[in-house]
């Protein structure tokens, strides 16, 4: 008769448990513990305030065999052993070997435990046991090989080898004299996992002492059958040979924060990095692979002991650090320099410390992917990119697992993804992760191996010892494809030698995930600091550079914290509540620091002058917001000033500073007046434009040089709609939310302050709990309709949106990337094309026919949507899960609407960029002369410019897709060498000077790094 396989698959795990009893020789009890130096008795509850518990024992360890630490006490657990951080004990990790240590000696064991498991939940803080135990390694390798075949019969599709995999292990399973006289076998019982639910689930639960008592005679029966039966196994690899090959690395991805705060992934980062150092030890073919240099720094600080191991084991090839980033970074949110710098403080640190950097970027988990990155990443002397997000999506499969990604500026990168149905970039050290790995290869034609990262995730915690010793184990299996240890690096360049001669598809697009798009939006009010202290760090470096001072050091510190929480579930808004309380904090502080840089730059007579600062790439007219009222004149004129809705002083005057220039100006105390209030009808114009305010709150513009209205009827239209996603609550915006719309009516719209500059009406919102204040303000020399916006938002499961449903007709919409644009499809003709509904974009989007278009630009925002000729920019997205209370309360922000006579992007660029980059206004005047930086051509961005180890470091980007000859002059400074170098500042090659430029031929959206001596 055959059974079901799924029968006599459990009949084998039966089977088996039958000896793992006998794996264990020794089971004693540690009994003597003290909880904060004090005395306890086991069980023992523990004051969960109290965090971390520590518990201390003094042990001798003088066995002969195999001895381990097994234990429970109450949630995950750094154990020290005299001290030193030695391992973790988990959910997963249930054993620690303590066999280095048996040395008839006392050891002092030190136990730091969390009340919470690997992903935050909450465990009772209990100590419930403690003990060591001695293993037979000879049996428990018996167990291991045999649970191995049992599970290759579950996963090949192979039935000729499944049936003879199944007669064997029978026979062999069955030939054991295991004792099952009721005495012994009762004996033994609570030590066999396979009958646990027998005993427990039962009217009266049974519960038997357990005797460890040794049968040698028995022992030497399963020895000599298990010989016999290994042979056999092995022989069936000459008649099912394994085919492909399958290359593994042990990998613990450590979320930096996720469903606790950072200062427990800290912890965990030590109870991991433990772990893996341990396992290297004990296994020489054992090799772990770690990202982020902040957790490598991090461990550093609080474990030094443990990083200098990691230091040894990166020497002997048993660990790599990988990925080159300061953090596994969201790639959508931050900005261009931002992505620049996770490589170059990645990078850096990586070569300061191991010697060596990374030549992979490795994101297995990050939310898509933007079109600016591989260019980034070559520029990082970074060749390959690894993720596996991308089997994510909801609607369309990723076509490769290998392919050339191509960058929006021509650079080209070698893409691979890997796909295991066991746990994703978690995997085991299975025939499951094996099989499934190989089977879900899309690409064997191209590749006869690929890769997975195993090791427990996401909570840390990372490989184990039983996947270590099934590693052995498989190699010798039939049927299931090779294994082998191997560094990602050496696994890259392996493939890339494997493809070197064939057909490999190039993928020239952004790498969109299908899912996750609510991260765009979610906590907001942290999105928005973020990119405020982008800013600020852009300010303060420049200033820095262009007074010469030596503050780049605390710059750099700063940048650190603001990289950190660009980690891809703490920016993105997918985290707990306490992590944005600390991250808010975090942010706030960078904010105040920066703003002290700022301000201090040496500036004399603070009483009799201001000097005005262009933080933009482009000139800027002089336009300025102060608290007090000032007589202020340029080189003897007047500016015009105007007290505002708010009691605020707006200056202004018809002049213009170039990028990163000062000017100054002199100030006079002054006497207030009182604003100039008057009151109209809806219709507002300017010589540019004339607007119509609706009742409701909308609004249409006439633009008067092309003499078309912007939208069908009416835009700005605030959509609030019901957005309950299928699991993923504050990640995801459900592709079904559109169906439940609700437009917001305005309550009450008033002029607020109408001038010779510029006119602002008033418009508010309340709908049920959540209140909207909105002004629009036009100013009178401008096309641009500014709304500046102040919500206090109190609806769960919700998306809020502004709609502009606009009079453009065209196929595709162009989005800020922040170093250049990429160009979606409106139309929804595919899958593919629908399941884009909400998209990322930086400052702007613009939608363009021939003669006529209009952009939207904000200073905070990136959900975007372009759905034939309506527009929608998503303001708010409130989840409810792991932050219940997501985005509820106060946010502030602003965007724009700007038409435009023809599709001329620049114009676009400029605009947003000088909608971000206001004027800054510093007490005093400078003695001496600062430098001015002057660019040629005005298609390129500034992104940075900073004084490093009395060297100046310039780096640009072209924002338009052109090409051609560009001058670059520093004036005011004295130019002895020019280079142009990589992101890392190394040399590609020298450049002439000439009378303080340098010329260099530019290509399409390319990045430029110049090194100026």
């Amino acid at each position: 008769m055959e059974r079901r396989l799924d029968f006599e698959i459990r009949h084998l795990k039966r089977a088996l448990g039958e000896i793992i009893p006998y794996s264990i020789k020794n089971k004693t009890p540690i009994l003597k513990w003290e909880y904060f130096d004090k005395k306890i008795e086991i069980p023992f509850r523990w004051n969960e305030t109290k965090v971390p518990a520590v518990f201390e024992s003094k042990i001798l360890l003088n066995q002969k065999n195999p001895t381990y630490l097994s234990g429970w006490f109450g949630g995950e657990s750094l154990i020290k052993i005299d001290e030193k951080p030695y391992g973790e004990i988990n959910v997963y990790h249930t054993m620690i070997d303590l066999t280095p240590f048996c040395d008839g000696k006392f050891h002092n064991l030190k136990i730091e435990t969390m009340p919470r498991g690997l992903f935050g939940k909450k465990e009772e803080p209990i100590f419930k046991e403690a003990y060591l135990i001695e293993i037979d390694k000879e049996i428990k390798s018996v167990i291991t090989f045999t649970n191995n075949v049992i599970q290759l019969c579950e996963e090949t599709k192979n039935k000729p080898l499944v049936k003879r995999l199944v007669d064997l292990t029978n026979d062999f399973l069955y030939s054991l004299n295991i004792p099952h006289s009721t005495s012994i076998f009762i004996s033994k019982v609570k030590e066999n996992p396979t009958i646990e639910y027998d005993l427990t689930t039962t009217w009266s639960t049974l519960d038997f002492s357990t005797s460890y008592e040794f049968f040698l005679a028995l022992k030497k029966d399963i020895i000599k059958k298990f010989s016999h039966y290994k042979k056999e196994v092995e022989k069936l690899t000459k008649v099912f040979p394994k085919i492909g090959q399958v290359y593994l690395v042990g990998h613990a991805h450590i979320d930096y924060a996720w469903l606790w705060p950072v200062y427990e992934t800290k912890r965990k980062i030590i109870r991991t990095f433990s772990n893996a150092v341990q396992l290297a030890k004990k296994y020489p073919y054992f090799i772990f692979a770690q990202s982020s240099a902040q957790m490598y720094e991090d461990i550093e600080k609080d474990a030094p002991e443990i990083f200098e191991e990691i230091k040894n084991l990166v020497k002997s090839g048993q660990w790599e650090p990988v990925g080159g980033m300061w953090i596994e970074s969201d790639c959508n949110i931050p900005g261009i320099e931002s992505l620049i710098r996770q490589f170059y403080y990645g990078q850096k640190y990586f070569i300061r410390k191991f010697g060596k950097k990374s030549r992979v970027c490795w994101l297995p988990d990050v939310f898509g992917f933007s079109w600016i990155l591989p260019q980034i990443l070559k520029e990082a002397d970074i060749d390959y990119f690894i993720t596996t997000k991308l089997n994510w999506n909801e609607t369309n499969e990723y076509p490769y697992d290998i392919c050339i990604w191509k960058g929006i500026d021509g650079s080209e990168v070698l893409y691979h993804s890997f796909n295991n149905d066991e746990g994703g970039y978690g995997g085991n050290i299975t025939p499951k992760t094996v099989y499934s790995t190989w089977n879900n290869f899309k690409q064997k034609d191209l590749s006869s191996f690929t890769m997975v990262s195993v090791g427990y995730g996401d909570g840390g915690g990372g490989p184990t010892e039983e996947m270590c010793e099934s590693y052995p184990v498989l190699q010798k299996l039939p049927d299931v494809p090779k294994v082998e240890f191997s560094k990602i690096e050496d696994f890259c360049k392996n493939l890339q030698k494997e493809i070197s001669d064939k057909n490999v598809p190039v993928w020239d697009n952004e790498l969109y995930l299908e899912l996750h798009r609510g991260t765009l939006t979610s906590q907001a009010k942290i999105k928005k600091l973020h990119k405020q202290n982008e800013l600020l760090l852009f300010e303060a470096e420049v200033l820095n550079a262009l007074f010469d001072l030596n503050k780049q050091n605390q710059i750099d510190k700063l940048w650190k914290k603001i990289l950190a929480l660009e980690f891809h579930d703490i920016i993105t808004g997918s985290s707990i509540k306490e992590v944005y309380e600390d991250a808010e904090k975090v942010l706030n502080k960078v904010t105040y620091l920066l703003n002290e840089i700022i301000n201090s730059v040496p500036l004399y007579e603070k009483e009799k002058y201001l000097t005005l600062f262009n933080p933009a790439s482009f000139k800027q007219k002089i336009k300025f917001i102060l608290p007090e009222h000032l007589n202020l004149k340029f080189n003897g004129r007047q500016l015009d000033c105007i007290k505002t809705y708010d009691n605020k002083y707006l200056y202004t005057f018809n002049e213009y500073i170039n990028p990163l220039s000062l000017i100054t100006l002199e100030a006079e105390e002054n006497v207030d007046y009182s604003p100039f209030f008057s009151h109209s009808d809806n219709e507002i114009e300017n010589k540019y434009i004339k607007m119509k305010i609706n009742e409701d709150g909308t609004f249409n513009i006439y633009h008067k040089t092309t003499n078309k209205w912007l939208f069908k009827d009416k835009g700005n239209i605030l959509m609030l709609y019901k957005d309950i996603p299928y699991f993923w609550e504050n990640w995801d915006i459900d592709v079904h939310h559109t169906k439940s719309g609700i437009q917001l009516k305005a309550n009450s719209i008033e002029v607020v302050e109408t001038n010779t500059l510029r006119k602002v009406i008033k418009v508010k919102y309340k709908y049920e709990e959540t209140k909207i204040t909105q002004y629009y303000i036009i100013w009178n020399d401008s096309d641009i309709v500014d709304i500046k916006t102040n919500i206090d938002f109190h609806h769960r499961r919700c998306v809020l949106k502004a709609i502009f449903p606009t009079n453009i007709l065209s196929r595709y919409a162009k989005f800020d990337l922040d170093g250049g644009y990429i160009t979606r499809a409106t139309h929804q003709n595919t899958n593919f094309e629908k399941a884009r509904f909400e998209v990322p974009g930086h400052r702007w989007v613009n939608l363009s026919q021939y003669d006529f278009g209009i952009s939207i630009l904000n200073n905070g925002k990136y959900g975007h949507s372009v759905i034939n000729s309506t527009i929608g920019l998503t303001l708010v997205k409130a989840g409810i899960y792991p932050d219940f209370f997501a985005d509820e309360g106060k946010h502030e922000f602003s965007y724009a609407i700007m038409p435009n006579e023809k599709e001329d992007i620049l114009k676009v660029i400029k605009e947003a960029e000088l909608y971000n980059k206001s004027i800054r206004v510093l007490r005093g005047k400078p003695k001496v002369q600062i430098p001015t930086i002057k660019i040629s051509k005005d298609n390129f961005k500034i992104l940075s410019f900073r004084k490093i180890k009395g060297s100046f470091v310039l780096r640009i980007v072209e924002t338009t897709g052109s090409s051609g000859d560009v001058e670059i002059s520093i004036n005011n400074m004295n130019l002895n060498k020019a280079f142009l170098t990589n992101n890392l500042e190394e040399i590609k090659k020298e450049l002439k000077i000439k009378d303080n430029s340098i010329q260099i031929k530019f290509k399409p959206f390319k990045i430029y790094t110049f090194l100026f001596e």
